[in-house]
């Protein structure tokens, strides 16, 4: 459903739409600055119920459902629909030219041992509805879909299945001419099987798949690529592989590449136990965007507040990241954005991130 509505719209703006809304350019383009962010919008759980159920050996059956089924209510509670509608405001106030977005949910359910096929919220659906609204032209580049679980939980009427389908997706601004704002060569993948983690639910084994998605663009002439990841989180070992595979993929590029994500690794204070993608991608000479215009803030994006009823996740660490490579790439400046609640509602515990960056010629 998502990838059809991608589809669609890309093919009405980008080949139908560009002419009729040329004249909505901005006059910042004219002098090669490009507006990049990244956003992780929340699935709504951090999956600490199943994960600690799971790992208990002496759990039971009932333990799992109901560690499932709690996870379920809270990403419920969480209000993915009001929470990208923040998000949408979030970009409206900004207006990136380039969105890298992470944890873009679809929640289904659906009668025991039948697929889950009722919606219960689709994140994507409500970002792109919300944008239009308030008068914005965005469109997916591309739309990755990652893992893919359903287990089951306890519903009002006994079992059910829940399902949940995690994707990273790239939007683009549609308003702008093809003299101005190119995009082509739209590549996506995922990790390969070495480097994704499985996970163990009661007698389940599920691959949690993780990919990225890459788009090359031109801007006024000038030529660059645009990256965009949710790497692992749960093992040092897994990021590190994922973030190798980036750098002999879509990183290996002559040029100038931008890498806007939730990379999981924590640039405030590097290690390997806090993720070592940071300080992998540091030593192939990519350029952290926040620590040069503000070397002495720290910038924490992670956590705003708890999920999973507060478990206790460590203390806060800069994991949502702009990364640069090439001569021709100058920061301008950084942000963080949806650092406060709106009436009581956070739009996720992450910040996200927005930055100017300048094409040399």
């Amino acid at each position: 459903m998502l990838r059809k509505l991608s589809v669609l719209i890309v093919i009405f703006y980008f080949v139908l739409g560009s002419g009729a809304v040329a004249a909505q350019s901005v006059n910042s383009n004219k002098d090669r600055v490009l507006k990049v962010m990244t956003r992780n919008m929340d699935a709504g759980s951090d999956f600490y119920y199943v994960i600690i159920a799971a790992q208990n050996p002496s759990s039971t059956q009932q333990d799992i459902l109901t560690a499932i089924t709690q996870t379920y209510l809270e990403m419920r509670t969480s209000n993915i629909p009001r929470r990208a509608v923040g998000i949408a405001a979030e970009i409206a106030k900004t207006r990136p030219d380039l969105i890298g977005l992470q944890e873009v949910t679809v929640l289904s359910t659906g009668p025991y041992l039948k697929p889950p096929t009722v919606v219960i919220d689709s994140a994507l659906e409500v970002l792109l509805r919300s944008l239009g609204e308030r008068g914005l032209h965005y469109a997916p580049v591309a739309v990755q879909k990652n893992a893919q679980v359903v287990l089951p939980a306890f519903g009002e009427e006994g079992l059910i299945d829940v399902g949940l389908i995690d994707y990273d997706v790239i939007l683009a601004r549609t308003d702008l001419p093809v003299s101005e704002f190119k995009l082509q060569n739209v590549q996506q993948g995922h990790f390969s099987e070495g480097a994704t983690l499985n996970f163990a639910v009661g007698t389940t084994s599920i691959p949690f798949l993780r990919g990225w998605i890459s788009v090359d663009a031109k801007l006024r002439g000038k030529s660059y690529r645009f990256v965009t990841t949710h790497l692992e989180t749960f093992s040092p070992d897994y990021q590190a592989a994922q973030t190798n595979e980036l750098l002999a993929g879509p990183l290996n590029t002559d040029l100038p590449v931008i890498l806007a994500g939730d990379l999981n690794s924590d640039a405030h204070t590097p290690s390997w136990a806090s993720g070592p993608a940071f300080e992998i991608l540091t030593a192939a000479d990519f350029q952290d965007v926040w620590s040069r215009i503000y070397p002495s803030e720290a910038g924490f994006t992670w956590p705003l507040h708890l999920e999973d009823s507060g478990y206790n996740i460590g203390p806060p660490q800069r994991i949502d990241l702009i990364l640069t490579k090439g001569k021709d790439i100058r920061p301008r400046g950084i942000a963080r954005t949806g650092t406060n609640a709106i009436d009581g509602v956070w739009s996720s515990d992450h910040a996200g991130v927005v930055s100017s960056l300048v094409l040399r010629r």
